[in-house]
């Protein structure tokens, strides 16, 4: 069942208490006044022909609707980026080329939404990789999934167009998540994928999903769309699409991310203080509250702190290895 419509802003937020309280981590909403702002705007086909031809980078191939996810040049995906169809495509989704690379890092420019984000509290070793590429052909999509460690998503179109859609917390068995599954990133998570194609849907193999609730939209080239945590979704390239996708874990989301890292086994919940399980989010924050701002801040580093050293150093070796493998164009787990 299709919900109501999206809503778009207008302009700049009249104060960003609004954002808070309205839409962020309860409802997705579409950003208006950042992206055409931003440098990488103006990212071409030819610009990283010229610049980054023969970097390697991580591909999800798509052949009669069989995946494969394999490192390779970046001219040789760029001249592949014409022969998609409906059954077969090709998919750029690469957690590191932007953020190993200072020189395009800095073309993602400010955005106001996003700018308070514990993540950046965490050890680099666990860190969360941040600014996804996400570069697809006309048919190339996602799968239907809840982001790891259940953040709050951005996704900004700089060129092209993308559908998605989007479905409110609590429909796991109608979405037929699959159970037990890691996300092996550098802090161990949950992974919570579906195996539908929420597009094109098989109703004999899925009956149940008929009665999921969501929202349809599209994002087009200079917006970007925010998906609140615990919110399952599905993108789709309705042509050639370049994005560029990050997380953000901050005031009203901040338990539902710390519960995740448990649940990922990196820490036990024994080890944490007893005011812990009876911590309920703020209602909100007030930006001139800073002192209960500085007390959650406290207790992420609290938490963080807790982490063991084994952890951390698995997290340099899962990152280690990813940049290894596509070095030397070995196919990878996807």
């Amino acid at each position: 069942m299709e919900l109501q419509n999206m809503e778009r802003s207008k302009d700049v937020w009249p104060v960003l208490d609004e954002f808070w309280d309205i839409y962020d981590g309860k409802w997705p909403v579409i950003i208006t006044d950042v992206v055409d702002k931003w440098p990488a705007i103006n990212w071409t086909k030819r610009f990283f022909q010229q610049n980054y031809a023969d970097e390697k980078i991580v591909v999800k191939a798509v052949v009669n609707r069989k995946p494969a996810a394999l490192a390779v040049d970046m001219d040789t995906f760029i001249s592949e980026l014409d022969t998609s169809g409906p059954n077969g495509w090709t998919y750029l989704e690469d957690e590191l080329f932007i953020v190993t690379r200072p020189e395009l890092k800095k073309d993602i420019g400010p955005n106001v939404y996003a700018e308070e984000n514990f993540f950046n509290l965490f050890p680099d070793e666990v860190r969360p990789w941040d600014c996804l590429m996400l570069w697809g052909s006309q048919f190339s999509r996602s799968s239907l999934h809840m982001d790891p460690y259940n953040w709050n998503a951005t996704n900004a179109v700089l060129y092209g167009q993308k559908s998605w859609m989007l479905f409110p917390p609590g429909q796991d068995e109608l979405l037929y998540i699959y159970p037990n599954r890691k996300c092996h990133f550098p802090l161990d998570c949950v992974r919570y994928d579906s195996p539908i194609d929420a597009f094109v849907p098989d109703s004999t193999k899925y009956p149940h999903f008929d009665k999921a609730q969501y929202l349809e939209v599209t994002v087009t080239a200079g917006e970007m769309l925010i998906i609140p945590t615990g919110w399952y979704h599905q993108a789709f390239n309705e042509e050639e699409t370049l994005a560029i996708s990050s997380q953000i874990m901050n005031r009203n989301n901040y338990l539902a991310v710390l519960e995740e890292i448990i649940k990922g086994g990196n820490i036990s919940r024994k080890k944490l203080p007893a005011y812990f399980n009876t911590l309920l989010p703020p209602d909100q924050v007030r930006n001139n509250n800073l002192a209960l701002l500085e007390e959650i801040i406290k207790e992420v580093k609290l938490f963080l702190s807790l982490l063991h050293k084994k952890i951390l150093k698995k997290g340099k070796e899962v990152t280690e290895s990813v940049l290894k493998d596509m070095h030397q164009k070995k196919v990878l787990k996807i």
